[in-house]
C-alpha cells in the first residue's frame, strides 16, 4: 500500500468538501503539521486513518479503494500470466478446480 496515494486521496476528499487542513486536523485532533505529513504520504496510523474517514464522512475502504483495486489488478495479471504457460489440458484441469471451488462456497 502506498502512503503517498492514500495521502493524495485524503487531500482530494478534503478539498472536495471545502475543508482546510487546519479544520480536518482539528476534527481528527492532530496538529496541522501532522495533517500535512499524512497528505504527503509520510506518516499514517490505522487509528488516525479511521478518524480521518469519520471526519470526511467516507469509509476507510473508500480511502483505500485505489490501492485495493491496484492490488486486485496485480493479482489478476499474475494469475493470467501463469495460466498462459499451461498446456490446454492443464488449463481445463484448473478451470474445473475453480468451478468446484465456487460450487463449494455457494
Amino acid at each position: 500500500m502506498s502512503l503517498q496515494s492514500l495521502g493524495s486521496r485524503i487531500r482530494k476528499e478534503r478539498l472536495n468538501r471545502g475543508i482546510t487542513q487546519e479544520q480536518l486536523a482539528e476534527k481528527v485532533d492532530i496538529s496541522i503539521n501532522f495533517m500535512s505529513l499524512i497528505e504527503n504520504g509520510r506518516n499514517m496510523s490505522v487509528e488516525i486513518l479511521v478518524k480521518i474517514s469519520e471526519a470526511l464522512g467516507v469509509s476507510v475502504d473508500y480511502l483505500l479503494s485505489d490501492t485495493i483495486q491496484l492490488q486486485s489488478d496485480t493479482i489478476s495479471e499474475q494469475i493470467i500470466q501463469n495460466l498462459m504457460t499451461l498446456s490446454d489440458d492443464e488449463k481445463i484441469y484448473f478451470l474445473n478446480m475453480i468451478k468446484q471451488y465456487k460450487n463449494l462456497n455457494k
